[in-house]
């Protein structure tokens, strides 16, 4: 695949199922996505790997881990917050 400047684009091929199953669809379902939606099968694919990537993909750059002790300690220290009773708080976040 090309686009106007030139540039390669992956792709993929993608063998349907002969039957719907719970991880694949037959070309008689994409058939009818094709009609119902109106979009292209390419459409359709990409859609549904964008929900997937949406659904199992963090929306965030990994951190650190967990905050350490002494991270937690300074928190505490340096917040407005700390003057208030624990009493007060019904919920931690830590």
């Amino acid at each position: 695949m090309h686009h106007a400047q030139g540039k390669t684009t992956a792709s993929f091929l993608i063998r349907l199922r002969s039957q719907d199953t719970p991880t694949g669809i037959s070309a008689g379902t994409l058939d009818e996505l094709v009609k119902v939606t109106g979009m292209s099968k390419t459409e359709i694919a990409h859609l549904a790997l964008c929900n997937f990537a949406d659904r199992y993909l963090p929306y965030y750059e990994k951190d650190d881990g967990p905050l350490s002790n002494e991270q937690i300690c300074a928190i505490r220290e340096a917040s407005a917050a700390s003057d208030i009773a624990d009493d007060n708080f019904t919920q931690r976040l830590f």
